[in-house]
């Protein structure tokens, strides 16, 4: 069953497979994770189809030769008849001007899958001009609990890059990011908002309708737009602001906690995009650190030609984004390593081709290493943004792709240090800091 709509067939598929329109919880099928779509994906390439081939009576048939370590034909068919579902939901999306695209479409930014590799979320949902997606521009980050100091820095920031041409990427969040977003837009730039919850209640909100009319704003969320703000959303919505960006601007980090500081450690570490600090006037206690780490400091005003400074760093290590990122469940086996590879999309349709356009996937990005730092200090910024809420040294090694004794080390270290506490009957974990979440 295709859809009238504007979706593409692709675009249909995936959302079958992979949303939850609406459907959560008691005896609701459970879409297919981040690994599993990828596997499939791999498995259509292979066979010379496309997942919209899937919705044809041809390709159900050809599923039954799908047999592979991760899905089979029982794990996807049953997806695949939620037709009336997803034309419910799709019909409400559009209502309220949303859109979504998937990994196979030509407008599905290739900046973010050069970026990201497998772990690019096969599914975006968003309001506003697509255009937006693939132009690059600077991500603006920091800590919702900003001093006014940090936050007029990040308006002058802002206000400077819509006078050069250059888009403001944020997660749109209360503090830095809006202040950024806020700098750009009140003075004609643009900006683009990606945020860590569902795009439901965003896209009709007023503070953003004039943004969204007049184009110089756009929205955009890997997760279902009913979906509620989750701490670890919000970590790996972090990943898609570098990614999409030429270049990004930590204004204002905690030290050695927080989503800001894992996003910048990251990023610095995976060495794709050149990583700016604010160095001058009064400095939040993880910007010096962050610079003793490999981030630039920012220039100082007044600012000529910012354009010319986003040329990429010499790259260092891309094999720090697991496939599972996308994943509700992690379905890692202990000790699996971080995909690094492009995603297993498709060439673009005879439609969507353009003359000088190459197909997408062809190159896999380098996977040359050169480790700066040692593995704990790396992975205890990971295992400490998952800790919300107490953990099992098991869950953590599934979600972060390592052995569980490998794990367990760094819990123990993590407790030495007073950083972790560890909880007893059953033995679980929990960040010791309050406030690591609270940027």
């Amino acid at each position: 069953m295709q859809l009238e709509s504007t979706l593409t067939a692709d675009t249909q598929a995936v959302l079958l497979l992979c949303g939850e329109l609406g459907q959560r919880g008691g005896n609701s099928l459970k879409p297919l994770g981040l690994r599993q779509y990828n596997n499939l994906a791999t498995w259509l390439k292979t066979e010379g189809l496309r997942p919209g081939d899937l919705l044809t009576s041809e390709g159900r048939i050809r599923l039954g030769g799908l047999q592979t370590a991760e899905v089979n034909p029982d794990r996807v068919s049953p997806l695949l008849e939620r037709g009336t579902a997803l034309a419910l939901v799709v019909e409400r999306w559009e209502r309220s001007g949303l859109w979504v695209i998937s990994r196979s479409d030509s407008c599905y930014p290739e900046r973010l899958k050069r970026y990201l590799g497998q772990a690019a979320p096969p599914l975006l949902y968003g309001v506003g001009s697509k255009s937006l997606l693939s132009r690059g521009g600077l991500a603006v980050v920091g800590s919702r609990d900003r001093s006014e100091e940090d936050g007029e820095f990040a308006r002058r920031v802002g206000k400077h890059c819509a006078k050069e041409g250059i888009a403001i990427i944020s997660g749109a969040a209360k503090g830095i990011d809006r202040d950024a977003m806020t700098g750009a837009l009140d003075v004609g730039g643009s900006a683009l908002g990606v945020l860590a919850e569902g795009l439901a209640r965003t896209a009709t909100s007023g503070q953003y309708r004039a943004g969204l009319v007049s184009d110089h704003l756009t929205l955009v969320s890997p997760f279902d737009p009913d979906s509620r703000w989750f701490a670890y959303n919000a970590m790996e919505r972090n990943k898609l602001l570098y990614g999409l960006g030429d270049a990004a601007l930590v204004v204002a980090s905690s030290a050695d906690s927080g989503g800001t500081w894992a996003g910048a450690t990251e990023a610095i570490q995976v060495g794709k995009v050149k990583v700016f600090v604010k160095s001058i006037g009064v400095l939040a206690p993880g910007n010096p650190k962050l610079v003793r780490m490999g981030g630039v400091p920012f220039p100082s005003e007044p600012w000529e030609n910012l354009l010319s400074l986003f040329s990429a760093p010499e790259e260092k290590n891309g094999q720090l984004f697991s496939a599972d990122a996308w994943q509700s469940v992690p379905a890692v086996e202990p000790g699996a390593e971080a995909a690094a590879a492009a995603p297993p999309d498709f060439p673009p349709t005879e439609k969507q081709m353009a003359p000088a356009e190459t197909l997408a996937g062809e190159s896999a990005p380098s996977a040359e290493t050169e480790p700066t730092r040692d593995g704990y200090t790396l992975g205890i910024n990971a295992v400490l943004a998952l800790l919300q809420e107490p953990r099992s040294n098991e869950w953590l090694a599934n979600k972060v792709c390592v052995r569980t004794a490998q794990m367990k080390d760094w819990l123990d270290r993590g407790v030495r240090e007073g950083r972790i506490l560890k909880l007893k009957k059953p033995v679980r974990y929990v960040a010791h800091t309050p406030t690591l979440f609270t940027e």
